[in-house]
C-alpha cells in the first residue's frame, strides 16, 4: 500500500523503540534494543536499527482483526484510546488519517507488534486479565514471555505470511498489546531515497528483559546498550546508525530513569507528533542534514 505526497510515493511503516530496565549506573537505568541488519536485506543493509517494518494492508488492516477484537472482548472505548483526538494532533495527513477498515493508529501498532515478533521474537500481548487492567496510568509492556508456544515455528510462519500473526494471537488466546506502544515520533524518508517510507516510531518499556529469537535472514546480531553507548559506538565507527536512530538516541540519552521516560512517552503519544523529513545538502567536506517539520 502506498499513498502519494506531491509527486512522490511513501509506504507506511512502523518501528519500535524497546527500553528495558537495568542496574542503575552513572548514566541511565535502562537499555535499548538495536539490531544490525543482515547484508542481504533490501533496506538499510548493515545498519543498526530498531525493530520494525512495512505496513501490510491485507494482514494488518482487515475485517478479521476487528471481528477478533470484538470476539475477544476488546471494547470500542479501548480501541478509541489509541486514537489522538482533534484538535490535539499536530500530525500531517495522510499517514495516520487514512484507513479503509479502521484507524491507521490501530493498524500500524499491529504492524509494529508483528514486525517485532518476526524480527526478534518478542511478542507484545494482553490476555483477558491484563486487558481489564487498562488505565490512564502509563504502562510497561510486560507479558511478552508469559506463555509457552512454538516460537521458532510461528516466527517462521509469520515471516513467510504476515496474515499468520492473527492466527498466532488466536491460537494463544491473546491480543496484541497495542496500548503499551506509545507514539514517539514520525519520520519521512528523504525524497531522494530509492525506497521511501513514512514511519511511526513507537516506544515501549519493560522492567524485565525479553529473550530474543533472531530471524537471521534479516538480523545479523542484536544488542542491549544505553543510548549514549550506541552514540559513542557510532562516533567511533564501530556501528552505523541511520539519521533517525542518531536523532532519537540523542533524545533518549537525556533521560536517566526509565519511569520518567515512560511517563513522557505516554504524554507525547496523546499529542500526536509532527512529521520529520530530513533534507540533505552536500558541502565540500561533509553531508549536512536539516529537519524541516511538516
Amino acid at each position: 500500500m502506498e499513498y502519494k505526497c506531491d509527486k512522490f510515493s511513501y509506504r507506511p511503516s512502523a518501528t519500535v523503540i524497546i527500553a528495558t530496565k537495568k542496574k542503575v549506573d552513572a548514566n541511565a537505568n535502562f537499555e535499548i534494543l538495536l539490531f544490525e541488519r543482515s547484508t542481504n536485506t533490501a533496506f538499510a543493509p548493515g545498519h543498526c536499527v530498531f525493530p520494525g517494518g512495512t505496513f501490510e494492508e491485507p494482514s494488518d488492516e482487515c475485517q478479521e482483526w476487528m471481528d477478533y477484537f470484538k470476539e475477544y472482548g476488546v471494547s470500542s472505548n479501548q480501541l478509541d484510546r489509541l486514537i489522538v483526538k482533534e484538535p490535539n494532533t499536530k500530525r500531517t495527513n495522510p499517514l495516520l488519517s487514512t484507513g479503509k477498515i479502521f484507524s491507521r493508529e490501530i493498524s500500524l501498532r499491529i504492524t509494529a507488534c508483528r514486525e517485532t515478533f518476526e524480527e526478534v521474537g518478542i511478542l507484545f500481548f494482553r490476555n483477558h486479565k491484563t486487558l481489564k487492567k487498562l488505565s490512564s496510568t502509563p504502562t510497561f509492556g510486560e507479558d511478552f514471555e508469559d506463555v509457552n508456544f512454538d516460537r521458532v515455528g510461528w516466527q517462521f510462519a509469520v515471516h513467510k505470511d504476515a496474515k499468520q500473526f492473527l492466527n498466532l494471537c488466536r491460537s494463544l488466546h491473546v491480543v496484541p498489546d497495542l496500548w503499551s506502544l506509545y507514539e514517539w515520533s514520525l519520520w519521512r524518508s528523504p525524497f531522494t531515497a530509492e525506497k521511501r517510507y513514512d514511519t511511526v516510531f513507537y516506544f515501549v518499556s519493560s522492567t524485565k528483559k525479553p529473550t530474543l529469537l533472531l530471524e537471521h535472514s534479516e538480523v545479523k546480531r542484536a544488542m542491549w546498550k544505553t543510548a549514549s553507548e550506541y552514540l559513542d559506538l557510532h562516533k567511533n565507527q564501530k556501528i552505523w546508525l541511520p539519521p533517525p536512530q542518531i536523532y532519537e538516541l540523542s533524545r533518549l540519552s537525556k533521560y536517566s530513569q526509565l519511569q520518567n521516560l515512560t511517563n513522557h512517552a505516554s504524554y507525547r503519544s496523546r499529542q500526536g507528533k509532527e512529521l520529520l523529513a530530513p533534507f540533505y545538502y552536500k558541502s565540500s567536506d561533509a553531508m549536512i542534514g536539516v529537519l524541516p517539520v511538516f
